[in-house]
């Protein structure tokens, strides 16, 4: 590639093409025949990327770490993708940028801390008509858009009368993350003390507070353990409600533990070992020269539970799936498509249930990702 296909204009930018789940996105990308151009901090990198996608992408050198480089991200661009994580370190450099020069903005991020501190930047977006949309990967995207409709049905009964609490319960199976979720993972446990307590937003040491859920529809009872994730921030967007809480399910021996580990783990996180600690926990990861290609059958699968209770009635919806990468990149490749479409007029940040059409998304899933719903 030379420099003038690194300027050419293409509608979609894809930043941190070369990471993991970048690489993912990129493909996803390619086969929808969406016209997009990669960026990345490494030349050599971008260059190994285009030549190995069908469409050959253009590509454009862009690195955090030299502010100057990131005005070319929204040049001759609508909407910019952001991969390049851990967010809490870098994503608001990026995310500054497509509100200040009127670019949609996507990311794949669940650092609740970093999506807390964004809402600063939604009355710069609507002044330039931007649509920001964080934390829109698998993780999020699809337990908000539940969390829309559960609630939402509720509401239409007692309209006057909020929600008093939406429990949102991630149930993972399989194994293998990528160096980048790995780091992601103790960057948000250092800084996402945020809680939704009463109607507010208030401080809290993520503490890993253990519970039983006996679901409708479910036929067993689940207990997980409470980590921060950013529906705590999306859902208080789009739904009146009092509490929200969010759950990971474990093994019996860590949930008898993660009382104590995690609350001692989030402030190592934030302490001088931090370094230390990002270290180790990348190591086994898959790292961003690996090729999602090549990765091995990982037979993972994933399933998202949200609970709304307004009084004594409630309602919920469980969402199962395959592989969290493909179907990260599966959701952001519909967002792209749905926000680069005509007529497109939504602003300000935006929770995934507010930027998209949250029953339109999850039936496209059903159709063609290999989603499962049910509800109750």
């Amino acid at each position: 590639m030379n420099q003038m296909s690194q300027t050419s204009t293409q509608p979609i930018t894809l930043f941190g093409a070369t990471g993991y789940t970048g690489q993912k996105i990129a493909q996803k990308l390619a086969r929808e025949s969406l016209p997009f151009r990669i960026a990345g901090r490494s030349e050599e990198r971008l260059k190994k990327l285009s030549r190995e996608l069908p469409t050959q992408p253009d590509w454009l050198v862009a690195d955090v770490d030299s502010p100057a480089t990131l005005h070319a991200l929204c040049k001759d661009t609508s909407l910019l993708i952001n991969c390049a994580g851990p967010f809490t370190d870098l994503g608001e450099r990026v995310i500054i940028q497509a509100a200040m020069n009127g670019v949609h903005y996507l990311d794949i991020t669940n650092e609740l801390g970093y999506v807390f501190r964004v809402r600063g930047y939604g009355e710069m977006a609507k002044r330039h008509f931007a649509a920001l949309v964080p934390a829109c990967g698998f993780e999020v995207a699809l337990a908000d858009c539940a969390a829309y409709l559960t609630g939402s049905r509720l509401m239409e009964q007692d309209p006057d009368t909020p929600v008093d609490e939406v429990n949102v319960i991630y149930d993972l199976s399989g194994w293998g993350s990528s160096a980048g979720t790995r780091r992601s993972a103790v960057r948000a446990l250092g800084t996402s003390w945020v809680a939704y307590r009463g109607g507010d937003w208030t401080g809290e040491i993520p503490s890993g507070r253990v519970k039983s859920f006996d679901l409708p529809g479910l036929g067993k009872r689940l207990t997980a353990f409470s980590f921060p994730s950013s529906e705590t921030v999306t859902i208080p967007y789009h739904l009146p409600v009092l509490r929200v809480n969010t759950w990971m399910t474990a093994s019996p021996l860590f949930r008898f533990w993660a009382p104590v580990l995690i609350p001692i783990a989030a402030r190592l996180s934030r302490s001088i070992f931090r370094g230390l600690i990002l270290s180790l926990a990348a190591r086994g990861g898959w790292s961003a020269g690996d090729s999602p290609q090549g990765k091995p059958d990982l037979r993972s699968s994933f399933m998202i539970h949200v609970c709304a209770r307004q009084g004594s009635r409630s309602r919920w919806m469980t969402i199962s799936g395959g592989d969290p990468y493909e179907m990260t990149a599966e959701i952001i490749a519909y967002a792209a498509r749905y926000m680069t479409g005509p007529g497109y007029d939504r602003r300000g940040l935006l929770a995934p249930s507010q930027a998209l059409d949250p029953r339109a998304l999850l039936e496209h899933g059903v159709a063609s990702w290999g989603l499962r719903v049910e509800e109750g």
